[in-house]
């Protein structure tokens, strides 16, 4: 779980190590927590790029990759107005450019690349074969989503994109920040109605 304002961050360990997220890298409890496999990590997946989500990839020696729309945004440094909000700076190389339909393999586990713009352009879930949804900032537990109020970010996308996760396979639901859960369809039920509404 994140801390702070750190994002949540999802360690896979498998024939190939994965980070999912790597929250702000201002503070030194992520590498700590991860101490055992850091050098080990083969690849970071950026849900997209914000700062809170982006931050703490300097802090490894890994390939990192990030969806297309938001790959030039990372490199910068501007993460949609996200660095000046928290008054630093982080840019990273793009190795790997990911698209819809995309499907990393682990090993045993494979993580399939679901394009959800809307908290930004190329926000990603990534749906795993064991029932994993691993949505960053589009879809909280208790119902919610990430704001749409920063560049970049489309309320009507987002709720497109919430729709469109109607259609994959998950029971746990692995967010950006706030808690995982079970029952994951029940949590982006409660999302869109609450977004509809907002409209």
């Amino acid at each position: 779980m994140g801390r702070g304002y750190d994002s949540n961050c999802y360690l896979i360990v498998d024939e190939k190590t994965v980070l999912i997220d790597t929250g702000t890298g201002a503070t030194d409890s992520l590498r700590e927590r991860l101490k055992p496999w850091a050098g080990e990590i083969d690849l970071i997946i950026n849900t997209h790029a914000h700062f809170d989500h982006v931050g703490g990839n300097r802090l490894f020696d890994a390939e990192v990759a990030i969806h297309v729309d938001d790959a030039s945004e990372m490199e910068s440094g501007r993460l949609y107005g996200t660095s000046e909000l928290f008054g630093e700076s982080a840019s990273s190389k793009a190795d790997v450019l990911l698209r819809e339909g995309d499907v990393i393999e682990t090993g045993e586990l494979s993580l399939e690349v679901v394009h959800t713009p809307g908290h930004t352009p190329g926000s990603v879930c990534l749906v795993s074969s064991r029932g994993h949804l691993f949505s960053g900032d589009t879809l909280f537990s208790g119902g919610s989503f990430g704001r749409t109020d920063l560049p970049g970010g489309n309320t009507e996308e987002l709720l497109m994109s919430l729709e469109r996760l109607k259609n994959t396979r998950f029971e746990y639901l692995m967010p950006g920040h706030m808690d995982c859960v079970k029952e994951g369809m029940k949590h982006l039920e409660a999302a869109l109605e609450l977004l509809r509404r907002s409209l």
